[in-house]
């Protein structure tokens, strides 16, 4: 019976020099040849990766022990949950078991057991010796749970005390964290005739149904699961931890190669630079900035810069936050492990784990950018997407970036995204899938912008009463792809209206403080202007008489009327002519107290009322229609829908 209510699919690579006896002891182990090709058969050495099958829930990847296959062997162990380190007895620790070993440790294999093989006829002394060698390589990540067995896969002694061992170790395994989204490195590829093309590999995340749609990655190509199998057994479904092939129709799967991802449609975002932190192995060579390496993630193995933030080089052994720029895009997710070998020579430097998978360009000598690859690394799920909204400035993060970067379903970064509303720390503009998510400290920056642009403004023109919102928005607004700016410059300006920060008035945005002021010439006219329009009373003179009795140019008059207007003294109405607010209520008093007597008035009866000229009791009577104070019957005038309202200016 299981120790485990919930067991985990065991996955285990090989690893070691080559010949050390890593396949025959799996095809011991297992009774599957893993050498598929003629070559390798023909050679005697591992060249691609193998695979078999441990009872229904250990599956077994057989990878190369030669120098020149490392790459292969780094996409073998990629998605392992345990190492067989594979070391003859006759031969001792090699150079191959020294770079294996670091590749595991690098790529978060996090246990291993240690196998001694060729152990008949090999002197026991010496076997003990061999065996403390190994033991003094180990790192400290696995001193503490590493065994070490001795075998022999011809004799076959041992063998059954290492199977047994594999068997309790997947009883006892707990499941992978699975953030429920469907990704999957392809390591093997291939086309069966009447099935179509294969996609081999582990399951790093979610789950797989036959009829499923899927995407590869990062292409973009879009595919739907015909069949699936998990350690040569049909299945109607697979999930995370397990190694399956996928059977794949649509677009055009034979151009699947080993290094794309299966993914859940819609999800990743394909990228050519990475943030990353990482280590160098004590025995490699100095990292210096810029260094051309190969990269290996999953499966793929990409060329790549390394930029180094804080230093110049790391000596063997160091560390350093980094920049990783690929040669080609993949997709990858915050927390996955990698591993760099220098481009030529070949060798293995060390590896690291990505911080930002969907990083920009950071400025390798500024502060803050070494700052928060700090705090990256040390932050939680939670905290982290935190870091990268309030990295993502006023653009903001959009909802496919956020799910790409952390890597969960929808529901789960709804709860992440209240959690941080919660706690005052983001703000979503918008809704759903199209929404963006911006830090309120980004917030209270456009909330300054738009307080310091308007200050400027009232500076810059003290006789205008403000700017329009449109205009604002505009220049707070920059262009981005999101298109979330100018969203995010109305929430800013919403939330300032609110606070009483700024004021709409008359459809301009001002500051609470400001008031139209004039040169003291125009400021003397405007006493000047209102005298003569006051003396008219309901007949006003046209603008042109008032401007000539003003003595005022004609952008001095417009300035004028503006000024005034703004300041609710005087009215423009729809024939263009100028009234005082004085005289326009008096009006109104008048034509309300003549209808409010039914049943309604012709226009010569206000005319008679008001004692003034038709012309401008016409005049007054559209401008009331309009308002819907007044309602146009022939010649008559009634009550309008508007017309127990109070008059306002």
């Amino acid at each position: 019976m299981s120790l485990n209510s919930n067991p985990h699919y065991l996955v285990v690579a090989t690893a070691g020099h080559i010949d050390h006896g890593k396949t025959s002891l799996v095809k011991a182990l297992t009774g599957i040849d893993t050498d598929r090709l003629q070559e390798e058969k023909r050679r005697g050495i591992t060249i691609e990766l193998g695979f078999a099958h441990l009872g229904d829930r250990i599956a077994i990847i057989d990878v190369p022990g030669h120098e020149r296959f490392v790459k292969t062997m780094a996409a073998g162990v990629s998605t392992v949950d345990l190492g067989l380190l594979v070391v003859a007895a006759d031969d001792g620790v090699m150079p191959q078991t020294r770079e294996h070993l670091a590749i595991l440790k690098f790529l978060g294999v996090p246990r291993i057991f240690v196998v001694l093989t060729k152990i008949s006829g090999v002197d026991q002394t010496w076997v003990d010796l061999v065996a403390s060698d190994v033991a003094a390589l180990l790192p400290d990540e696995y001193k503490e749970f590493a065994r070490i067995f001795r075998c022999d896969s011809l004799s076959g002694e041992g063998l059954e005390e290492l199977k047994l061992a594999l068997l309790k170790t997947a009883d006892e395994t707990l499941a992978r964290a699975d953030s429920g989204v469907f990704r999957m490195p392809v390591d093997r590829s291939f086309s069966l005739k009447g099935h179509g093309t294969v996609a081999a590999g582990t399951i790093l995340s979610g789950s797989v149904h036959i009829g499923d749609k899927l995407q590869v990655m990062p292409s973009g190509m879009e595919v739907r699961v015909r069949g699936l199998q998990s350690q040569g057994i049909a299945q109607p479904k697979v999930g995370v931890g397990q190694r399956a092939a996928l059977n794949l129709t649509g677009g055009d799967p034979g151009n699947i190669q080993r290094g794309d991802w299966i993914c859940a449609p819609h999800t990743f975002i394909p990228t050519d630079l990475l943030s990353v932190r990482l280590n160098t192995l004590p025995d490699a060579s100095t990292l210096k900035n810029r260094d051309r390496v190969h990269v290996h993630m999953g499966a793929a193995e990409v060329l790549a810069r390394v930029v180094l933030f804080g230093c110049e080089k790391v000596e063997p052994g160091g560390g350093a936050f980094a920049q990783i720029i690929l040669e080609t895009k993949t997709i990858a997710v915050r927390g996955d492990r990698f591993v760099i070998r220098r481009y030529s020579p070949l060798e293995t430097l060390g590896g690291g784990i990505i911080l930002d998978p969907l990083t920009s360009r950071l400025q390798r000598a500024a502060p803050e950018a070494l700052a928060y690859l700090n705090d990256l690394s040390e932050a939680d799920d939670l905290q982290a997407l935190k870091l990268k909204v309030a990295a993502a400035g006023p653009a903001g993060l959009s909802w496919n970036q956020a799910i790409a970067f952390v890597s969960v379903q929808s529901p789960a970064l709804e709860a992440m995204i209240k959690q941080l509303e919660s706690a005052d720390e983001i703000v979503r503009v918008g809704v759903g899938d199209s929404s963006l998510l911006v830090s309120v400290a980004v917030i209270k920056e456009v909330r300054r912008m738009a307080l310091d642009r308007l200050d400027e403004y009232h500076y810059r023109h003290p006789d205008q009463l403000g700017v329009t919102r449109a205009h604002l928005i505009s220049e707070l607004a920059t262009p981005n792809p999101s298109g979330g700016r100018g969203d995010l410059a109305e929430l800013a300006l919403e939330a300032l209206l609110v606070g009483g920060d700024i004021i709409l008035e008359k459809g301009y945005l001002r500051r609470p403080g400001h008031s139209l002021q004039l040169d003291p010439r125009l400021e003397n006219l405007t006493e000047k202007f209102l005298a003569l329009l006051k003396v008219a009373e309901l007949n006003p003179p046209s603008p042109e008489n008032l401007a000539r009795k003003l003595h005022a140019t004609e952008t001095e008059f417009n300035q004028l009327v503006n000024t005034l207007t703004l300041r609710s003294r005087i009215a423009r109405l729809e024939d263009g002519s100028l009234w005082t607010v004085e005289s326009l209520r008096e009006a109104w008093n008048i034509i309300h107290s003549e209808l409010a007597e039914g049943p309604g008035r012709t226009v010569g009866q206000l005319r008679d009322a008001l004692g003034c000229p038709r012309r401008s009791t016409v005049t007054l009577l559209e401008h009331f229609d309009t308002l819907g104070l007044t309602l146009r019957q022939d010649d008559m005038r009634l009550p309008g829908p508007r017309f127990k309202e109070t008059l306002t200016f």
